[in-house]
């Protein structure tokens, strides 16, 4: 059975989201001291795993399937004899779910396995982000998560645009420069994302549910328990060690009812406070306090420009206030102007408006032969002939590249590909050429672009 190839690329990054996702789960009992040792654990089943669907070579083998219940079979063990005994549920249940997981990657060799490998992933994380234990330290690896899922959906995005070009003939597709497009698109939209998060305001439950009067007892004590206080936690460990943790939690800045005003950034002192807990890795440890001292650098040194930017902002509503009209009178010119643009864009897309600018650019540069000289001449002939082709239902995408475009035109209208072809030589001459382009060869280009229009 064949399925859609994965590149190396891909499988690693499938293998460092599923990793990172159990490693979050794993981070809310970090204070038993067992946080390594699962790691170590889950790094070896799902690399395993992935080596094993990795080398598939693209064809789903009997050899693959084997291991899958091999896999299969193991997890179902582990979850009777060790998950369920030191977790409980739900915990141990999403550890099954991470073993299915992995012998499902014993198997995973296209696109599909790939998406639902991210997606289980997913539903990990989520679990692990709504715990109440969860708070600001778990980004470490969330963020890392969400990097790798991007990564990986992007390799996956290059690799078939590779494929794409293959089947179209357009050249033979090369793995070089794949690797820093990759990256460059990863970079590219975890800023973006990052960026709008940031800016976006983020409001969460508890605070929706503080601001809004959810009922709740205000002593303590009555019928109400707290979370995680009856038998076991999410983590199988008894009510009376969960209220220890919720104390410490408090005073580590992790609880949760700090977070009721919505999301904020710990202060200096709180992440001290979290560096200091019990078994917190060393390197996780002094990267919070190395972020807790540049923060406060930052608090000191940034003092004097927030001043002056609160300044200013007390200034623009001063300003606004006494000139609400001209504010309100530029704002609708600017939407009106917008309006314009948008109304301009969408003409060009109408056939009898593009059938008029097919006509003028045939008097203007096949009749009368005005055009200017060079590059921009080559430009204006080529343009020419896309919009004489798109009056014919071969429109020009905004992504693709002239070889492309004359793939479509060789496929739509094979009587003008010869003349087609030779413009975009010519074309391409004129873009990448050493020399400059000669007046002879915008006569010839003038002369395929009126052959092209007759034949059309």
């Amino acid at each position: 059975m064949t399925a859609s190839p994965l590149s190396f690329p891909v499988y690693v990054g499938l293998f460092l989201a599923q990793w990172l996702a159990v490693a979050c789960n794993a981070f809310l009992d970090i204070q038993y001291g067992s946080f390594a040792r699962e790691m170590l654990f889950w790094a070896i089943v799902f690399g395993g795993t992935s080596i094993v669907g990795w080398r598939q070579n693209h064809w789903l083998s009997g050899a693959g399937k084997v291991w899958q219940k091999a896999v299969l079979f193991i997890g179902f063990l582990l979850f009777v004899l060790v998950f369920m005994p030191i977790w409980g549920m739900p915990r141990a249940g999403l550890y099954l779910l991470a073993m299915l997981q992995a012998s499902y990657n014993c198997v995973t060799a296209g696109r599909r396995e790939m998406n639902l490998g991210l997606l289980v992933s997913l539903a990990i994380v989520l679990f692990a982000a709504s715990h109440y234990r969860a708070d600001w330290t778990m980004l470490f690896y969330l963020a890392p998560y969400i990097v790798t899922v991007v990564f990986c959906l992007v390799a996956e995005q290059v690799q078939r645009r590779g494929a794409d070009l293959q089947r179209l003939s357009l050249g033979r597709p090369s793995s070089q420069g794949q690797g820093a497009a990759i990256l460059a698109a990863t970079a590219a939209i975890v800023l973006i994302g990052g960026g709008l998060y940031l800016i976006t305001p983020q409001i969460n439950w508890p605070y929706l549910e503080w601001r809004f009067g959810q009922d709740s007892l205000q002593n303590p004590g009555g019928d109400i328990e707290q979370a995680g206080s009856g038998g076991q936690t999410g983590s199988g460990q008894p009510a009376e060690k969960a209220g220890g943790e919720q104390q410490q939690a408090a005073g580590g800045g992790e609880g949760t009812g700090q977070w009721q005003a919505g999301s904020r950034w710990p202060s200096p002192a709180e992440m001290r406070a979290a560096a200091k807990r019990v078994n917190m890795p060393a390197w996780q440890a002094a990267a919070i306090n190395g972020i807790a001292d540049l923060s406060e650098s930052a608090q000191q040194a940034l003092a004097p420009a927030v001043a002056v930017i609160f300044d200013w902002w007390e200034w623009l509503k001063q300003w606004l206030r006494e000139h609400w009209l001209a504010a309100l009178l530029g704002l609708l010119a600017l939407i009106l102007l917008v309006i314009l643009l948008a109304f301009g864009a969408l003409l060009r897309e109408i056939p009898w408006v593009i059938w008029l600018i097919t006509q003028w650019d045939y008097l203007r540069l096949g009749v009368i032969g005005r055009h200017a000289g060079g590059e921009t001449a080559a430009r204006q002939y080529y343009r020419a002939m896309s919009r004489l082709f798109a009056l014919h239902d071969v429109p020009r995408a905004d992504t693709a590249n002239t070889r492309e475009y004359l793939a479509q035109i060789n496929r739509r209208h094979r009587d003008a590909r010869r003349s087609a072809a030779e413009i975009t030589g010519l074309f391409e001459a004129a873009r990448y050429g050493d020399k400059p382009l000669a007046d002879a060869h915008i006569r010839r280009m003038r002369q395929l672009y009126r052959t092209i229009y007759r034949q059309l």
